[in-house]
């Protein structure tokens, strides 16, 4: 399952960890193709390289559309890779199907012993 990040533009967000302590950094979409479709998860990427879990925080509308055209991007093309590994794998599928049934068939019949 391939999993992908897309990180907005450099901002400075305020967030409080568990020891009370701020951080800077920015956050980012992480976009994973799992069994049951594309998964979107938010989280806040800190200057120190640390993921926490946290919601996206969009400070004005120009800059949360912006992001949003960008994590749509993303997501089509999530869908388009899961896509082309599917029909690639039907196609090895169908090419292994053809090569065994081109292969001849055992049709021996069970002797009796009398």
């Amino acid at each position: 399952m391939k999993k992908q990040q897309t990180s907005e533009p450099e901002q400075t967000a305020a967030a409080e960890t568990a020891a009370d302590q701020p951080v800077t950094g920015r956050s980012v979409f992480l976009i994973e193709t799992v069994a049951a479709g594309v998964s979107v998860r938010t989280a806040f990427l800190s200057e120190q390289e640390q993921l926490l879990q946290m919601p996206a925080v969009f400070p004005n509308l120009s800059y949360a559309l912006d992001q949003i055209e960008q994590l749509k991007r993303r997501v089509i093309e999530h869908f388009e890779q899961a896509a082309q590994i599917g029909a690639q794998v039907i196609s090895e599928h169908a090419r292994q199907s053809a090569t065994s049934a081109e292969q001849p068939a055992d049709n021996t019949e069970p002797t009796e012993n009398a």
